[in-house]
This record gives structure tokens, sequence and C-alpha cells, in this order.
């Protein structure tokens, strides 16, 4: 029998098109995000680089046991990874460290679009 997704999830892929929207990387690859079992066990999620994708992986045990805030957080600074991968690769440096914020304030909607183009 098929596992039951927890009622927030449909809010969850909401925000996944969200992001994928106003805050795609600038090197032209896409970004995929998956809720799996296939997390190594001492991570709660993962980004990895692909030719033409970044894949964002989830633990599915983490999300579905934690609030909102914190999968949104998650999901946050693994997609952080993805925008700041050919600038500080993969690591949490300066690049990386900005991009949760903007992030941030596209989930909870809280953005101008002004904030994210050009309008000139």
């Amino acid at each position: 029998m098929p596992r039951e997704k927890p009622k927030a999830r449909k809010e969850f892929w909401k925000t996944v098109r969200r992001l994928r929207t106003f805050s795609s990387p600038t090197d032209g690859r896409t970004i995929q995000v998956r809720i799996t079992d296939a997390v190594p066990a001492d991570s709660m999620g993962d980004c990895t680089r692909y030719k033409k994708y970044y894949r964002i992986r989830l633990k599915r045990s983490i999300a579905d046991k934690c609030s909102d805030d914190v999968l949104y957080l998650l999901l946050a600074h693994e997609w952080a990874h993805a925008l700041a991968w050919d600038n500080c690769t993969n690591t949490h440096g300066d690049a990386w460290g900005l991009a949760p914020a903007k992030l941030w304030r596209i989930i909870i909607g809280e953005f101008a679009i002004g904030d994210y183009f050009d309008l000139d």
C-alpha cells in the first residue's frame, strides 16, 4: 500500500514551484526536489549537481515529522547550494550565505517583484 502524503505536502510542492519561478540557478540548470529515504544517514538532505539539473533530496523521516518551518528551512538550505554552486562549489561560503535569506522571503511571500526582476 503506498504511503500517504501529509496534507501539508501540497503546500510544500506549491512552494517548490514558487522557488523555481522566482529563484532559479543562473547556469540554466533546473532544480529537482525529492523527498526520499535515499539520503545518507548522517544528513537531513543534500544537493547534487548533474549536467542539466540539480537534485535536492530531503530525508523522508525528517519531512514527515518536522514542522513546516523546519522543512522549508531545510529546503532553502539545500536550494541555496544550487544557487551558489558556481561561486563557492557546494560549501557554506559567502555566495551561499546570502541565498537562504532571499529564499526565505520567497517562501513566506514577503518579497517585491522588483527585488527579483530588472524592470528597466
